[in-house]
């Protein structure tokens, strides 16, 4: 990155580029480049014991990296789709075993609808007023008008899952980026958890 160590900057004070690159002195953990392991990955740490390890898919903490959910791509530029993925309608999958950690760090999935295709998502994790935390959840859309990501849905219970729908209206279609990451962060406490996301593809029924 032609970057190197810097005592004056914090902990954690960048996030990793592609393929987890960090500068000089710093390695990448949860898409974010720091000093140290956190706490919340850290096995000999009994807190956190048992809480997955979801490496094979970080860095995604941007939309340029984020992961493609399965049969998320483009289905019109793939002329193998419809053998991998032969139904769009009520199709169910996701990734389990996922984690907040630390509480900066935002993963992202992407989907590409269709005009007038509607998709679930659902971010099921545990709550405790300790350990684990509140997180929450936001949907992007790229604009192919502006060249930029537009917020187009929000998830924001604070002790509960998350479900958000949203649906590719005419001249809407494209890619679509789920972001899961902490709430606000309470005094003296850290939004970490673990997590499972799933989505809903053409759901036939209404959540």
């Amino acid at each position: 990155l032609g970057c190197a160590y810097n005592p004056a900057l914090p902990d954690s004070p960048f996030y990793c580029g592609p393929g987890g690159k960090c500068p000089d002195g710093y390695d990448c953990y949860g898409g974010i480049c720091s000093e140290s392991m956190p706490a919340c990955m850290d096995p000999s740490n009994p807190e956190f014991s048992g809480w997955p390890d979801d490496s094979d898919l970080e860095p995604n903490n941007h939309p340029d990296l984020a992961v493609t959910l399965p049969c998320g791509d483009d289905p019109m530029s793939d002329p193998t789709y419809s053998t991998r993925c032969p139904n769009r309608e009520n199709y169910t999958n996701g990734f389990m075993n996922l984690l907040i950690c630390p509480s900066q760090d935002r993963d992202m999935y992407k989907i590409f609808l269709l005009a007038d295709e509607t998709v679930t998502f659902q971010i099921l994790y545990m709550y405790s007023d300790v350990l684990p935390r509140n997180i929450d959840a936001k949907v992007w859309r790229f604009d192919f008008l502006t060249q930029q990501y537009i917020e187009v849905a929000v998830g924001t219970s604070t002790r509960d899952n998350e479900t958000i729908t949203v649906t590719a209206d005419q001249g809407t279609a494209g890619w679509y980026i789920l972001e899961v990451h902490a709430g606000p962060n309470p005094v003296g406490l850290e939004n970490v958890n673990f997590y499972t996301v799933s989505f809903t593809l053409n759901p036939t029924t209404t959540p």
